[in-house]
């Protein structure tokens, strides 16, 4: 909850002692499939997706796309639309790839009309929660998985629908506003002190900051008042 407020308020902040909501597999995979939506020509963001559930799209079926997308300066999502491409690949792979990506282009379309509407049915299609149970170490963590992802939904759905206090924002800014606390943790260093620093109180032993908040207390998860009397 704190990191939704901090990032939708773009306010820098930190995470010692555990895990960024937004560093998890699960929420940079959904935004990955997210970025190739709002922008075609990000091919790192489809690598990430393209077999992400599996989809028998291999290696070599990759390479044979990117080299014909290299060499008509074209993204590897685009360059699978192309018709000659047939000539190249063929087989499984390709049905597998072709099938895919027209996909993924339904849904494109769709998000240009109804963006919340696009990003259930994209979850819905790409079958995630099947394979969450399929990779997962246990049920109760797939299940803890799926709901990260629902929880990133919800806030796009707030985000998108606007409030009383904030605009409504288009699918492109709120998958850029997230791109950039993604880009923001990858470039952390430990200079950066001007923002919030958010950890447990374990974590933070031994250290010291001119504002200190501890948040919670009110709900019992620390030591009983009476231990401090």
């Amino acid at each position: 909850m704190f990191e939704k407020f901090l990032m939708q308020n773009r306010i820098p902040y930190k995470i010692s002692g555990g895990t960024s909501f937004f560093s998890r597999p699960e929420i940079k995979d959904l935004l990955a499939y997210l970025r190739v939506l709002t922008n075609p020509d990000d091919d790192s963001a489809f690598l990430r997706i393209v077999n992400t559930p599996k989809r028998e799209i291999g290696p070599a079926t990759l390479k044979k796309l990117g080299e014909w997308a290299m060499t008509r300066n074209k993204s590897m999502f685009t360059a699978s639309f192309d018709m000659g491409l047939s000539q190249t690949l063929s087989g499984r792979g390709y049905e597998a790839l072709t099938r895919f990506t027209h996909w993924l282009a339904e849904i494109q379309r769709l998000a240009e009309r109804e963006p919340i509407a696009a990003v259930r049915d994209l979850i819905h299609g790409m079958d995630y929660e099947s394979w969450l149970y399929e990779t997962s170490p246990s049920p109760k963590a797939a299940e803890m998985r799926m709901k990260n992802v629902n929880q990133l939904f919800s806030w796009m759905t707030e985000m998108l629908e606007g409030s009383e206090l904030d605009e409504p924002m288009t699918l492109t800014q709120v998958v850029t506003r997230f791109t950039l606390r993604d880009m923001m943790e990858r470039g952390e260093s430990d200079e950066e002190l001007d923002q919030v620093q958010l950890m447990t109180l374990h974590a933070s032993k031994g250290l010291e900051f001119p504002y200190v908040y501890m948040v919670g207390m009110e709900e019992g998860f620390f030591a009983a008042p009476e231990q401090y009397r």
